[in-house]
């Protein structure tokens, strides 16, 4: 009988067992990740969850942005998940007009949701009919600056954009590059919109903007105006390379540049050895004061179709409460109302966090809120204005539906060359000649060559200070004045200068003391026959307003390189010159680069012999030399 018993309670206790793992309940949740660590972020979170409600066993899955999103519409139909990731603005709005998604506040009461959460965040995702998303972080966008930089260059950060761009102006006249903007992905460059519009026409007008509806309003050409005070002067590093944003971080860790345009989520791909100098600053306003920030919101969303989105309850209960470990493990910020900003991890992070919470009005990025084809195009017009340098492309894609065919997004299967970046100076067109023949002696070598060109001697010389690989192009005096660089044996050509007088006795003859000449640039070799000849220059900033003066006086006298006779020579028929300097010119390289000498010396020889060369000089009227 004894016997009879005990096997009965064994039985029952396994029977209990076996219910009870049964009765556990499972739910599948999908998220989209971009790295391990942002996997193992989630793995602990839910770890967590299932270790305080034991009844749960939660699967996850983990996918690309690209798989899934290419999967997300099947989901949103089978409900083979429960829980599923996604993000705020316009993609929240479609599956909302879709009818696809379960009110998180039929799972949650709406009071529980709209007491613990941020109020502008609850309103991102709510609407009169429901609150239709459980955010879970958001990050903000502004400016990573190199503190080192800013100390050395004794700038400070701007309060305004007009701050902003005199700041820009300044570090560009000491040698230094002011921005680097990442182009390469498309979608980082959008933020320059994003910002734009809010600063001159509010909510409203970024409105019109993302849904294709721009127009040539008042509001239309604040913006343009703008943007284009960052263009025309070279404020953008590199243009022509399509940065990546880890990229142009990292162009900022190392001096290159000074300032990079993007968001809170490189706080992980900064290098421990450079945290401590970099800091951020929110984006300058015209006005001084914020019509609203940029902060994208992370989201959990249900499906209407998920198979067990009543069980959801519990778990959507534990991930509002821990929202602030969560979202600051994802180096992102809270959501929620918690007083977290003293638990933030660095002051880039709470600087960020306070301009966010300080804003009424939180937007969601571009490319979430506008069509693939509008983000696209916009994008690839933005980066086509830095790439030239000049307000035309963008004006061409916003007001006139122009299809932009500049080429943002990199290949996989192109190989990126080692890149290099060299100082010259502004006034002269031989530079590109230079510039044409490096480029094609350093991709035998493996290299990409980039070129800033400065105003000033004493700019190009700083420029090493910060990076610069080297100068472009310089007489063989400059190695007194730049004792880090190395020269470069061969010479690039023989470029000849040239006295443009008015009247022909003054070019037949020496010039009186004290007389003024008139320059584009602040060429070494044009300073030294000025004070050997005891004249005086007066620099103008481009070659048209150096001729409107020439023009004006009755005894004009101005100094022309050959490449700037040609291209005016209409403008000369009036005139004569005569030849004053020619000089050799070479190029130099940094002396941590000393190992390249011998070979771009090689190089450079042979090159001289081909026809390439010699097209080049004669394109450049260096033909005779």
């Amino acid at each position: 009988m004894r016997m009879l018993i005990r096997l009965f309670i064994a039985i029952s206790c396994y029977f209990a067992l076996t219910i009870s793992v049964q009765a556990a309940q499972t739910l599948s949740v999908a998220i989209l990740t971009t790295s391990e660590r942002q996997s193992d972020v989630y793995r602990q979170a839910f770890r967590d969850f299932e270790e305080q409600f034991s009844r749960y066993n939660v699967q996850l899955a983990f996918y690309s942005d690209k798989d899934f999103k290419r999967l997300l519409p099947r989901w949103l139909e089978s409900g083979e998940h429960d829980l599923l990731y996604w993000q705020g603005g316009g993609r929240l709005d479609t599956l909302i007009e879709q009818d696809v998604l379960q009110p998180i506040d039929t799972l949650l009461p709406k009071i529980e949701l709209k007491s613990a959460i941020q109020p502008a965040v609850f309103d991102s995702v709510s609407n009169q009919t429901g609150t239709y998303a459980l955010p879970f972080s958001q990050y903000g966008w502004g400016f990573y600056y190199n503190k080192s930089m800013f100390e050395a260059l004794n700038v400070s950060v701007p309060a305004t954009w007009d701050e902003f761009v005199a700041l820009c102006l300044l570090i560009k006249s000491q040698g230094a590059n002011p921005l680097v903007q990442a182009t390469q992905e498309g979608w980082p460059v959008l933020a320059w919109l994003d910002f734009l519009s809010l600063d001159t026409g509010g909510v409203a007008y970024r409105d019109q903007l993302v849904k294709g509806q721009a127009v040539r309003n008042q509001d239309s050409k604040k913006l343009l105006e703008q943007f284009d005070q960052l263009l025309g002067d070279g404020l953008f590093f590199a243009p022509e390379k399509l940065w990546s944003w880890q990229q142009a971080l990292k162009a900022v860790e190392r001096s290159q540049a000074t300032m990079t345009l993007t968001g809170q989520f490189v706080e992980s791909s900064i290098d421990p050895l450079h945290k401590e100098n970099i800091g951020f600053f929110p984006f300058p306003k015209k006005n001084g004061t914020s019509k609203g920030e940029v902060a994208p919101l992370e989201l959990w969303i249900v499906p209407r179709s998920a198979r067990n989105k009543n069980q959801l309850t519990d778990l959507l209960r534990f991930l509002l409460t821990n929202n602030t470990m969560h979202a600051m493990n994802l180096d992102a910020l809270p959501v929620t109302n918690d007083d977290f900003l003293s638990r933030l991890p660095n002051e880039r992070v709470k600087r960020s966090a306070a301009s966010l919470t300080q804003s009424t009005n939180l937007i969601q990025f571009f490319d979430r809120d506008a069509t693939p084809s509008l983000s696209e195009n916009l994008a690839k017009s933005l980066a086509s204005s830095i790439h030239s340098d000049s307000i035309g492309p963008l004006t061409d894609g916003l007001f006139q539906g122009r299809n932009s065919d500049f080429e943002v997004h990199l290949g996989s299967d192109i190989a990126v060359l080692p890149q290099l970046y060299f100082a010259s100076l502004t006034g002269l067109k031989e530079t590109f000649f230079a510039s044409n023949l490096m480029q094609d002696i350093y991709r035998q070598l493996g290299y990409q060559i980039s070129v800033t060109r400065y105003a000033t001697l004493e700019a190009s010389l700083n420029s090493y200070r910060f990076g610069a690989d080297g100068e472009l192009m310089r007489v063989d005096a400059y190695k007194k004045l730049a004792p880090s660089l190395t020269k470069i044996p061969e010479p690039l050509a023989n470029v000849a200068f040239y006295l443009v007088c008015k009247d022909l006795d003054m070019c037949s003859s020496s010039l009186p003391r004290g007389s003024e000449i008139l320059v584009t640039n602040d060429l070494l070799v044009v300073k030294t026959w000025a004070e050997e000849n005891q004249l005086v220059t007066k620099r103008y900033e481009s070659v048209e307003a150096l001729f409107r003066k020439f023009n004006q006086s009755n005894q004009g006298l101005m100094v022309l390189g050959a490449s700037e006779i040609i291209d005016n020579s209409l403008l000369l028929t009036d005139s004569t010159y005569r030849t004053i300097i020619s000089v050799p010119l070479y190029h130099y390289v940094h002396n941590k680069h000393k190992e390249l000498v011998p070979l771009i010396n090689n190089a450079l020889k042979k090159y001289k012999k081909t026809e390439r060369y010699q097209s080049l000089k004669q394109r450049y009227w260096l033909q005779h030399y």
